[in-house]
């Protein structure tokens, strides 16, 4: 019998940050009504992780269009 290979359904990571900048996420979550550092941490990733992929889409863009400026949708005026 082999066994099924189960991913898990969360990870911890962790890292050390300045005193300062603790202070300013802390006063920062209170801005989006974030509770506790994991909170915190789950939303800067996937702030990190959204504009990742905002700037893979934009690059494929700019390959596609070889540096010239793509075009505006129907309906759009410069």
């Amino acid at each position: 019998m082999t066994m099924e290979k189960r991913l898990a359904k969360s990870e911890v990571w962790q890292a050390r940050i300045p005193t300062k900048l603790a202070r300013d996420l802390e006063q920062d979550a209170e801005v989006f009504g974030l509770n506790g550092r994991s909170e915190i941490v789950r939303e800067a990733l996937t702030m990190l992780h959204r504009r990742a992929d905002e700037q893979r889409m934009a690059d494929g863009i700019a390959e596609y269009y070889g540096g010239k400026q793509a075009p505006l949708p129907a309906g759009i005026d410069r």
